[in-house]
C-alpha cells in the first residue's frame, strides 16, 4: 500500500533529556538530519546558532548561549521527531556523541551536535560470564534485557553448547551470532532487533515511487563478478564416545528467499560460470543447520547484486527495512528493492530524503 503523508510544511521536534527544546532555541536550529540504517547504528545531527546569551549584543565574549550551555552536553539522551506538520512520523532516540563549532568571518557562530541511537551502550559493555541460552535468539534476549531494552527477536531454532563471551563487547557478541545466521541487528527507540532480513520476512511493498514524479533521482550499479553461484557449509563433530560425525548443507543458484526480479544475481552470475563456496563451521549441529547458514550466505552475497541511490521529496516513512517497488527506470530494473539505509534532512532548502538500496535479482529484458 503506497504511503500517505500530509506534505505540506516541514516539521520537528527535539527533546533533550525529556524537555523539548521550544522556542528558546527551536529558532536557533539551522538544520536536523536523522539517518537510519538496516544494520548499522542510527544516526542523528543538528546544527544550531550560536549567539550572546542577551539578544541584540554580538556573538562573542566570555560566553555564548548554547556552547556554554550543559544541554547539549556528551551522553545526553535525544529524542527527534521529523516530518510534516501533524505527521511527524519518523521517530528517533539516542545519545549526544560529539560536537564541533564553527567561528566564521560571518560573525554568525555555529554548534553542531552529532549522536547515535541507543546501540552505543552495546559496543561499550563486555560480558564475561557464558549465557544461560543454548540458541541465538535466546543470547539476543539475554542482552537486549541485560540493558534494559525490549528483545524483538526471530526464533532460531539450533541449540550449541555453552557459549562464553570472553569479555567481548555486546555488540561483537550479537554481530557474530547475526553474521553467521545472515540476521539483521539493530536498536531503534527502546528496541532491540535480531531477526533475518525484511525483505525475506515481509516482502510486501511499503513504498512505490516513480522517476519524473515523487522520485527525483536514482542511480544504479550492477556487479555479478564475485558472486557464489553455490556455498556449501561443513564441520564435524566428535561423539563422547569418539565417534565423528560430518554436517554438510548446500544452497544453490535460484534458490534465495526474497526474490525482487526474474532471476537473481547468482543465477546471472551461473551463466559465466561456476563459483563454489565451500566454508568450515564447527559449531555446526546438524545437517539442517549447515543447509540454512548456506542459504543465508548466498542470499546475503546475491542482495550485493544491485546497489543504488535515490532522493525524493521528504518522506518520514520512507525508512530502512523495507521493500520499494521503483518505477520508470525500464523493464530490467524497474521493481523491488531492499532499502537499507535513508538520511532525512530539514533545512533552509526544505525537507528531503536520500536513500539506498540493494535488491537481488533483475528482470529479463
Amino acid at each position: 500500500m503506497p504511503i500517505q503523508a500530509n506534505r505540506y510544511v516541514p516539521d520537528f521536534a527535539i527533546k533533550i533529556n525529556g524537555t523539548e527544546l521550544r522556542h528558546g532555541v527551536s529558532v536557533d536550529v539551522l538544520s536536523v538530519s536523522v539517518t537510519d540504517t538496516a544494520d548499522r547504528a542510527d544516526s542523528f545531527t543538528f546544527t544550531v546558532r550560536d549567539r550572546h546569551p542577551e539578544r541584540g549584543r554580538f556573538a562573542g565574549g566570555g560566553r555564548l548561549k548554547w556552547i556554554d550551555d550543559g544541554l547539549f552536553d556528551e551522553q545526553n539522551e535525544v529524542e527527534i521527531e521529523l516530518g510534516y506538520v501533524n505527521n511527524r512520523a519518523l521517530n528517533f532516540s539516542g545519545l549526544i556523541s560529539g560536537v564541533s563549532g564553527s567561528f566564521a568571518e560571518s560573525g554568525i557562530p555555529t554548534l553542531t551536535i552529532r549522536g547515535t541511537c541507543m546501540y552505543d551502550k552495546l559496543q561499550r559493555q563486555h560480558r564475561r560470564e557464558p549465557f544461560e541460552s543454548s540458541t541465538d535468539g535466546g543470547i539476543a534476549q539475554e542482552i537486549a534485557l541485560s540493558m534494559g531494552l525490549i528483545p524483538v527477536v526471530d526464533d532460531t531454532f539450533f541449540e550449541h553448547p555453552l557459549v562464553s563471551p570472553n569479555n567481548a563487547t555486546l555488540d561483537s557478541i550479537l554481530r557474530g551470532r547475526a553474521e553467521r545466521l545472515g540476521f539483521e541487528v539493530k536498536v531503534k527507540g527502546r528496541k532491540l532487533y535480531f531477526q533475518r532480513p525484511r525483505y525475506i520476512a515481509e516482502p510486501g511493498v511499503a513504498q512505490t515511487l516513480t522517476w519524473g514524479r515523487d522520485l527525483r533521482s536514482f542511480s544504479f550499479n550492477l556487479v555479478t563478478y564475485g558472486l557464489p553461484t553455490e556455498v556449501t557449509y561443513q564441520g564435524s563433530q566428535t561423539s563422547q564416545g569418539g565417534d565423528r560425525t560430518l554436517f554438510t548443507g548446500t544452497a544453490t543458484a535460484g534458490q534465495e528467499r526474497g526474490q525482487m526480479g526474474d532471476k537473481t544475481g547468482s543465477q546471472y552470475a551461473a551463466r559465466f560460470g561456476r563459483n563454489a563456496i565451500l566454508a568450515n563451521d564447527h559449531n555446526l549441529t546438524s545437517n539442517a543447520e549447515a543447509k540454512a547458514l548456506a542459504l543465508a550466505h548466498l542470499e546475503k552475497r546475491s542482495l550485493d547484486y544491485i546497489t543504488g541511490h535515490g532522493s525524493c521529496i521528504g518522506m518520514p516513512e520512507l525508512v530502512a527495512r523495507i521493500v520499494v517497488n521503483l518505477q520508470g527506470l525500464g523493464k530490467r530494473f524497474s521493481g523491488n528493492y531492499y532499502v537499507t539505509s535513508t538520511t532525512h534532512t530539514i533545512d533552509a532548502s526544505g525537507y528531503r530524503t536520500e536513500f539506498d538500496v540493494k535488491r537481488n535479482a533483475r528482470n529479463d529484458s
